[in-house]
């Protein structure tokens, strides 16, 4: 037996601290997905997700305050140190609650060198967009779950990390109710996961590690006809994250789907959540695993050095006995971790999915779900030059735009404008830059990859909001696609001020008379830096089946448009 469940131990007041953080973190998401879930249409640049980090210190990036220096990295061995140098971590979240505590225990050692590592939990599209060269607060040290998506950040993001060796692993399991584990006949194959009357619930695959990796376990097993049924059907129920699953299971155990996750995610559920536990059970086929490892992303070789120290440590003993504590098995030392009772089926690690079938299993997924056509509309106001550190609002904006837009399925429809007043010539105040089109064209593709790299050649002028939106609706209107989530996205940094526009209340009436049920368009508004009209764009979004949300930070800008690409549901071929 090898599924392992924690070995059990006291809980200090450090990691009650972590756990009520968590728990918070998760309860909030909880509610957020909730709300969703109320909406027609989702939002389809949304939720800001409070997981990891949510600014530091205060900083406003919008106002460009420069951060203190640093101390020197190391002090005099045995001895406290004066100052500590910061070094930022950002951590898959099934690995978080574990490197929080290798971090506390590496800090404690008094011959560590003097360091204050600041551990942040990214998705792995958040981790995409935020490691652009050219965003603010980018990570030193960056633990993702596969070596997939360090492949993806260096395709998008251009920052050409090394892949590293895995210091540590999480098998893929199902997650499932106890009941419904005690009720199975012997251990499944992935095919009566999948296939059944009752299948499980995966996250998407292009965004989470858990439904990548079940994906590409279970596509292989199917054969062509199997796969034509089974995965439209696992794409229409598919959910946006780990933690809107075990959500949806806490709320209502008994007619919740069971969900393929890391082994160290449900161990920490557990923990968290007494009253809903649930067991592992393992495909008979075997499973692939999470592998985590560090990738040294430092820009600061003082940094940089600590990051490798820190690589050092997580491959010895002691590290070992923290991970299985959290349950992720160390890759260097074995620890023998015993198996939960209800479980159902040993643990057998399987090869890791190679690029090429991530590829095409994602390929096939894509041609099953709902595709979005999207009208992308960027404010290129003269507040967007305002300076940011050493860098300027749109300049920060059309990298993460830039990297984002280079990570949404070839499928997609898009089209690029931008807005200052009489930005299209006398009285129009929006222009043009790239129609509505799909991005399997390449020439397409190519033209929305020049457009948004001339963001910052556009800036000047006041903000033409009002007349824009007007616009830029009757567009997605006039180019309506019933197959897919329609959508327009208006990312502005200040308010309406064109005197010869349409006034909030025309806008609002032509809005009311011109929405169709039949045809519903969403209208997400995203307002960066503190000067942003919140009430107005959030009455403006509601009537329209989205919401407002606010990206003060830089951190916040990376979340919105990371859960942008992949933060829908759909039911009953309606996404909400």
């Amino acid at each position: 037996m090898s599924n392992p469940t924690p070995p059990r131990r006291p809980v200090g007041p450090y990691e009650q601290s972590l756990l009520e953080g968590r728990a918070a973190r998760k309860a909030l998401e909880a509610k957020l997905a909730r709300s969703r879930r109320t909406r027609r249409i989702a939002a389809v640049l949304a939720l800001v997700l409070v997981v990891a980090g949510a600014g530091a210190g205060g900083f406003m990036w919008w106002q460009g305050r420069d951060q203190a220096p640093v101390a020197a990295l190391t002090g005099t061995p045995g001895k406290s140190c004066p100052e500590r140098t910061p070094v930022s971590l950002w951590v898959s979240e099934a690995a978080q609650p574990a490197v929080l505590a290798l971090a506390k225990e590496y800090q404690a050692d008094p011959d560590s060198p003097c360091v204050d590592f600041v551990v942040r939990g990214k998705t792995p599209i958040e981790a995409m967009i935020g490691l652009g060269q050219g965003q603010p607060n980018r990570p030193d040290g960056w633990i993702p779950d596969s070596e997939r998506w360090v492949e993806r950040v260096n395709a998008s993001a251009k920052i050409n990390a090394k892949v590293a060796k895995p210091f540590a692993k999480s098998p893929l399991v199902i997650a499932m109710d106890p009941e419904r584990a005690k009720a199975l006949d012997g251990q499944p194959k992935w095919l009566e996961l999948v296939g059944s009357d009752s299948p499980i619930r995966m996250s998407d695959p292009r965004s989470t590690t858990a439904g990548m990796l079940t994906l590409a376990s279970a596509l292989p097993q199917l054969s062509t006809e199997q796969g034509r049924v089974v995965i439209p059907k696992l794409a229409k129920g598919a959910a946006s994250s780990i933690d809107e699953l075990f959500s949806t299971y806490n709320a209502k155990p008994e007619d919740a789907a069971s969900f393929p996750v890391a082994e160290a995610d449900l161990i920490d559920h557990n923990r968290l959540y007494p009253d809903h536990r649930m067991v592992s059970v393992t495909p008979s086929e075997g499973t692939p695993a999470f592998e985590f490892s560090l990738i040294n992303v430092a820009t600061d070789p003082v940094k940089a050095q600590a990051v490798e120290m820190l690589r050092t440590y997580l491959m010895t003993p002691d590290a070992a006995k923290i991970l299985a504590q959290y349950g992720i098995r160390s890759s260097s030392v074995p620890v023998t971790m015993p198996t939960p009772t209800g479980s159902v089926g040993d643990v057998k690690i399987g090869p890791t999915p190679d690029a090429a079938t991530v590829a095409a299993v994602t390929d096939t997924w894509q041609s099953a779900t709902t595709d979005f056509s999207l009208l992308s509309v960027f404010d290129v106001s003269g507040s967007m030059n305002d300076k940011v550190g050493n860098s300027t609002r749109v300049a920060i904006t059309q990298e993460a735009a830039g990297i984002a837009l280079s990570a949404l399925p070839k499928t997609t429809k898009l089209g690029l404008w931008v807005f200052s007043i009489d930005k299209g010539g006398k009285g129009q105040d929006w222009r043009e830059l790239a129609p509505i089109g799909r991005l399997d064209d390449d020439s397409h593709r190519a033209q929305v990859a020049t457009a948004v790299t001339t963001l910052s050649k556009n800036v000047g002028g006041g903000t033409g909001l009002y007349d824009t939106i007007w616009a830029a609706y009757q567009k997605a209107k006039a180019q309506y696609d019933p197959e897919r989530v329609n959508a327009v996205v208006i990312l502005t940094d200040g308010r309406n001020d064109d005197p010869n526009g349409i006034t909030l209340d025309q806008l609002k009436a032509n809005l009311r008379g011109a929405s169709d049920p039949n045809k519903p368009i969403a209208i997400t508004t995203i307002g960066i830096g503190p000067d942003v009209d919140a009430k107005s764009m959030g009455e403006i979004s509601k009537m329209t089946y989205s919401d407002f949300y606010s990206a003060p930070t830089p951190a916040d800008m990376t979340t919105v448009l990371a859960r942008a690409l992949f933060d829908h549901d759909c039911k009953n071929g309606r996404c909400v």
